[in-house]
């Protein structure tokens, strides 16, 4: 699957043409609609190798693509605040107490440290990076399927739906498609950091991107559409119910 995903973007009549139009728009994602509209594309792609079409879409109907690329935003911003809700609460959780019993201590007294409160203070401290980056990863992990579960149904409920993220998420080829995403995510940053040494090669950094985002919605594509049929008939019938 790593090959065929590092080859799909460079497959198709209009490779070098829609590279481009990708490279350029991450260019201009300081305007932000940029952003929106590869995230749309990348959402498109998802959607087709999910239905089995190998060959990359074009960047055309682009209302279509600002729509998907909105809704796309959407997930991906709920997915990365719940790790950071879930810090925030468990940090407020476990030192608060800590700080309502400093501020209750007499004043004008010297308060001789305890050691004990120190090495409970260290755990705590230490639960709570366990805790954020614990919740992190399984967020990171079930990003992908939601939005493969939104590029499906075209629903952005879909994407957070604990039935097709179960389907989705436990199954051992969306977890392949998942690592093979990593793996291209890591290369396409290790050519980055080199183009970053000049500023002709930093110039080349957005497209280089690009074509790792694609190569990546490729695998996840993969992944989700080898997931067992009778997976995919459970979750229309999920769709269906709701």
């Amino acid at each position: 699957m790593f090959e065929d995903a590092l080859r799909y973007p460079w497959t198709g009549e209009d490779r070098l043409e829609t590279i481009v139009v990708g490279g350029v728009l991450g260019l201009l994602g300081f305007l932000v609609v940029p952003v929106f509209l590869v995230f749309g594309y990348l959402l498109r792609v998802l959607r087709r190798v999910d239905a089995g079409d190998e060959a990359p879409p074009a960047f055309d109907d682009w209302g279509d693509l600002l729509v998907d690329g909105l809704k796309a935003f959407v997930v991906a911003l709920v997915y990365g605040l719940v790790p950071a809700v879930v810090l925030t609460v468990a940090t407020l959780a476990l030192f608060l107490p800590f700080t309502v019993v400093s501020s209750e201590a007499v004043p004008g007294t010297a308060a001789a440290p305890d050691p004990g409160a120190g090495i409970l203070g260290l755990l705590a401290a230490l639960a709570v990076v366990a805790l954020a980056l614990g919740v992190t990863l399984v967020a990171l992990y079930l990003l992908p399927a939601g939005v493969a579960a939104l590029a499906r149904t075209g629903r952005l409920g879909a994407a957070f739906s604990p039935r097709r993220l179960r389907r989705i998420g436990l199954n051992g080829r969306y977890a392949t498609g998942w690592l093979v995403a990593v793996g291209i995510s890591i290369l396409a940053s290790v050519v980055a950091g080199v183009l970053a040494a000049t500023v002709a090669g930093a110039v080349l950094i957005p497209f280089v991107n690009f074509y790792g985002n694609v190569a990546g919605a490729y695998a996840i594509g993969r992944g989700v559409r080898e997931v067992p049929e009778a997976d995919l008939r459970a979750a229309a019938s999920d769709r269906a119910a709701a």
